[in-house]
């Protein structure tokens, strides 16, 4: 495993979201879709309450129906007419394409055939959306959203913005903290020589703590912060016992200094909050803790920008 863990901090140590991480049960997260997800209830949050109730309906739909991330089909429509808002009289925009998903008559046609619908209309999202989610699959998502989303439309900025509305409803179904406990050193430049260096958004830095070392007594169980699936369950080469779940291709949650072994192992599927070990000591630490990242694209995040706030 090639990421390092932080050492620990220097006192005590008796211990945008930009990452797309899919909040969903195992099989959610398996199927590609959350609207199958064994989640608990939860109040309506205030970025998905922004969807209109029947876009919503009709997004989490059509993404189990065509094994797509709803969420990123709600990212579509709120970047395309903010789920029909902007969009009401379904007039013809400057290029000619019409109705809440935005598509040219042509693209419509294809998309409806793709999903099966027959007399399809263009300005009805209970065709459109489910068009739009067909277009998407034909195109390659989920696998590769990146690529299926500039067929959808040929911006560069496209994919990035869908995907940062994606994230806010995401991020809106549920995170849970992988355990309470003492931030004892943040994410970020330190003074602190044994962390490694590192170039992040393109300054070179000495010394670079690619996440957060939260104190916990020994033994505390540490969960999951969401749904995803175990890719590394073990020894890393400083020693320490870490644990990895991917939530969606490329972006990984990590949990590292636990006991030995860890509950979970490569491959188990896992719910939010689920006990994946033991705040530990394992490898080089100055106590127990547990040192929490993220990572897209092997790159980190703050996990302070995922987590929720703490009341």
């Amino acid at each position: 495993m090639s990421r390092r863990l932080g050492c620990g901090c220097l006192v005590g140590c008796a211990g945008p979201l930009i990452a797309f991480i899919i909040l969903c049960g195992a099989v959610g997260i398996l199927a590609g879709s959350c609207a199958v997800a064994a989640e608990p209830a939860l109040p309506p949050p205030a970025a998905i309450s922004g969807i209109p109730p029947a876009y919503l309906v009709l997004y989490e739909q059509a993404g189990q129906r065509f094994g797509l991330q709803w969420q990123v089909l709600a990212g579509v429509g709120q970047v395309e007419t903010q789920h029909g808002r902007l969009d009401a009289d379904c007039a013809p925009n400057f290029a000619g394409a019409r109705g809440p998903m935005q598509f040219l008559p042509s693209t419509f046609a294809r998309a409806a055939t793709l999903a099966g619908i027959a007399n399809p209309d263009i300005c009805n999202p209970a065709d459109a959306i489910p068009a739009a989610a067909a277009l998407l699959a034909a195109d390659g998502a989920p696998t590769n959203w990146h690529a299926a989303l500039l067929h959808y439309n040929p911006n560069p900025a496209y994919p990035d913005e869908v995907m940062t509305w994606a994230n806010s409803y995401v991020m809106a179904v549920q995170v849970v903290w992988p355990l309470d406990g003492t931030i004892t050193q943040g994410f970020g430049p330190t003074s602190v020589t044994l962390e490694p260096p590192l170039v992040y958004e393109g300054k070179s830095y000495p010394h670079f703590h690619t996440g957060i070392d939260i104190a916990a007594p020994l033994g505390t169980p540490v969960r999951a912060i969401a749904g995803g699936q175990v890719v590394f369950a073990g020894r890393d080469t400083s020693g320490a016992v870490v644990v990895e779940i991917e939530h969606l291709p490329n972006v990984v949650s990590l949990y590292g200094h636990l006991q030995d072994p860890p509950a979970v192992k490569v491959g188990d599927a896992v719910v939010t909050g689920e006990v994946l070990g033991d705040v530990g000591v394992t490898g080089v630490t100055t106590g127990p803790h547990l040192h929490f990242a993220i990572y897209e694209a092997g790159v980190p995040v703050d996990p302070l920008t995922v987590l929720p706030p703490k009341g």
